[in-house]
């Protein structure tokens, strides 16, 4: 590829060559700014952003274990503080409402380090709690944080009992009912609610600590009822059922004590070990890492142990320190995730698929393949027992992941189209495909999604479409297991749809890119001449892609739509993520890419490529949080989703415009592929 000037303040206007926005710079840049993130072994793997409780967290942990954090105590603070909103609240993502449970960890992270309570800063954030309810309204995950400290009565936080780890996979309730990132920590978290510990802060060590008196209405009242009574549950069974078993394992404390708690606990202590990952970590989650450190010291361990000391080496690999922002830790890591879709982005925009850092980068990913029944799905699903699949993080070997498996399919198949017959594709989907009805291995709280079965369609459409090939074909069986679940999946996605065409999304923010990935994973499944009810799905939602575009030509949507009520979709500003997610969606569905929507997006991307870094590479800005871990609760910010999306949107448009015309590949940009 031609090496071009770095970007410049000149980047605000869109050059155009036979009436097309002019990329000969765009995607150079681009490619030039992937290439100079790649580590040395080939992989990528961006900062994962998290709300600022999760820094908080990690200060409560080496609280609980007495270290002192003198040495790192202002690169904390500065974090933090970095964070903190006019209000003086914290909230659960960037521009989101102040949240009384995020601003109150972070209050007492800060009190921990040091900070003055007559501060500014904490006499912003005590007006925003108190005015918010104080500490009696905070969640349950924020409850097990302050009764841990005394701060909070432990007859105010639910029960958790360890009795879970006991039930059979074949129960309707059990562990592995429970979604990965959950389980990792509510298995610890129940021995911790068991234990009931109280540990020490600057003040000392009490059961009834003063600390955070500030923080309550009377602090002389600490009181917090965390459900709504059995009269207000009238009208939802389930919760009231829930409530029921939690008053009565209140109430039958004396579980505390049976010979059942302490085989319960026996057994959630060798899980724990067990499923601690080769570097030191769990599950891939530092509240698994911290909460799991703090079960097994209750349990008699030490910091000496191995396993704890090695979950303590691991945990600090994963701290973020600059100059600029201060010291974080990341909530997990994304390699295996961010690398696949690197691939994918870079070959779709004209990387030569031979080229050698591509080559490295899609060795690294083959190796991070799991294979074996040494990993939580196989114990309730037998057709997984021998892998294949691929996870999320680093070593994380207990939890391959179906969503992360079909986007590395996805992502080297778009550098080796051949691959199809390769033993790496085969097991990967042949481990993929049983995971059905296409969701996160489908469980209480995470049940079949339309994004999520809409990948998986996509891959389903790679393996029947590559039975056809002239070479690289796949085994048949694997073709047969795609079609038998390619018209479920459909009907799965159509059922989904909203009345005003759009798709709500799980995994992302939100409406947009649920919207493109539904409409491309079915648009190949549209009866000839365009009529159907497949045609009419794709069509409302890419009506309703059109209507979401914002007037300077972008898309961006706010986390704020996943409230209840939400807000309107349409809410938020124009986002790099999001505008690639539009385009894709508008050019997979088979949008003539010359419509006036199409190139005003494009042009938008091609404007605000800003983020020069300084080393002859440019990538598009973005600070909003467009990943979800749980929505209303979690939101998470992709380091590199503000790079590969708009590449594989420009990449898609070249193709389009070039397939559309021949002199579109020659004059538009460089698709060498």
């Amino acid at each position: 590829m031609l090496e071009l000037p770095v970007l410049g303040d000149n980047a605000s206007g869109t050059h155009f060559v036979d009436g097309h926005p002019d990329l000969t710079r765009t995607l150079p840049l681009a490619e030039k700014f992937a290439f100079n993130q790649q580590k040395a072994d080939g992989h990528w793997c961006a900062e994962y952003l998290a709300p600022v409780d999760i820094t908080a967290q990690y200060v409560f942990f080496h609280q609980m274990l007495g270290n002192d954090l003198a040495g790192d105590a202002s690169q904390l603070c500065k974090y933090i503080l970095s964070l903190q909103t006019s209000d003086g609240s914290w909230g659960i993502a960037p521009d989101h409402p102040g949240s009384v449970s995020v601003t109150a960890e972070a209050y007492l992270a800060l009190r921990i380090l040091g900070c003055d309570t007559e501060s500014k800063e904490l006499l912003r954030a005590r007006d925003f709690i108190l005015n918010a309810g104080g500490l009696a309204k905070v969640r349950m995950l924020t409850r097990f944080s302050l009764a841990q400290f005394g701060l909070l009565p432990w007859r105010d936080v639910p029960q958790l009992p360890s009795e879970l780890i006991l039930l059979p996979v074949w129960s309707p309730i059990n562990c592995f009912s429970i979604p990965v990132w959950a389980r990792s920590a509510l298995v610890p978290l129940a021995i911790v609610r068991h234990h009931e510990p109280i540990f020490a802060l600057p003040n000392g060590k009490s059961g009834k600590n003063e600390f955070l008196d500030e923080l309550w209405l009377d602090p002389h009242r600490k009181t917090a009822p965390y459900g709504r009574s059995f009269l207000d549950l009238s009208s939802d069974p389930i919760g009231f059922v829930f409530k029921a078993a939690d008053y009565l394992v209140h109430y039958l404390r004396v579980l505390r004590y049976s010979p059942l708690r302490y085989l319960a606990r026996k057994q959630t202590v060798k899980w724990l070990l067990q499923h601690q990952n080769q570097d030191g970590s769990w599950c891939g989650f530092t509240m698994a890492y911290q909460t799991t450190m703090i079960a097994l010291l209750l349990e008699g361990f030490t910091v000496d142990d191995t396993p704890v000391r090695r979950g303590l080496t691991a945990l600090e690999t994963w701290t973020v320190e600059d100059e600029a922002k201060g010291k974080r830790i990341q909530i997990s890591n994304s390699p295996v995730w961010d690398t696949a879709l690197m691939i994918e982005a870079l070959c779709v925009s004209g990387t030569p698929l031979d080229d050698d850092r591509l080559r490295r980068a899609v060795d690294w990913t083959k190796a991070q393949q799991l294979f074996g029944p040494d990993h939580d799905v196989a114990l309730y699903c037998s057709d997984l027992r021998m892998g294949g699949g691929f996870p999320f993080q680093y070593d994380n070997s207990w939890s391959p992941d179906p969503d992360d498996t079909a986007a590395v399919i996805l992502g080297l198949v778009a550098q080796d189209p051949s691959a199809l017959d390769k033993y790496w594709f085969v097991s990967a989907a042949e481990w993929t495909l049983p995971c059905g009805p296409f969701n996160e291995l489908d469980n209480l709280a995470d049940p079949s999604t339309a994004d999520i079965t809409s990948r998986m369609l996509e891959l389903c459409t790679v393996i029947t479409r590559g039975a056809n090939a002239p070479f690289g074909r796949p085994p048949a069986h694997l073709v047969r297991r795609a079609q038998q679940a390619i018209p479920g999946a459909i009907r799965f996605i159509a059922s989904k749809q909203e009345a005003d065409g759009s798709w709500w999304c799980r995994w992302g923010v939100n409406y947009v890119l649920g919207t493109n990935l539904a409409i491309v994973a079915l648009y190949p499944y549209i009866e000839p001449g365009g009529i159907g009810p497949i045609a009419d799905m794709v069509r409302q939602g890419v009506t309703f892609l059109l209507g979401m575009q914002h007037p300077d030509g972008g898309w961006g949507e706010s986390v704020a739509s996943y409230d209840i009520p939400p807000c309107p979709k349409t809410y938020g500003c124009s986002l790099p993520s999001s505008t690639g997610w539009a385009l894709m969606g508008l050019l997979g569905a088979g949008v003539d890419p010359t419509t006036p929507s199409i190139q005003r997006g494009v042009n938008w991307l091609v404007r605000e490529q800003t983020d020069n870094d300084g080393a002859g590479g440019a990538s598009w800005p973005e600070r909003q949080f467009t990943g979800v871990g749980f929505p209303r609760v979690l939101y998470l910010g992709y380091g590199f989703y503000r790079h590969y999306f708009p590449m594989l949107a420009l990449g898609k448009y070249v193709r389009a415009v070039a397939a559309a015309s021949k002199s579109g590949e020659e004059k538009i940009g460089y698709l060498k592929n």
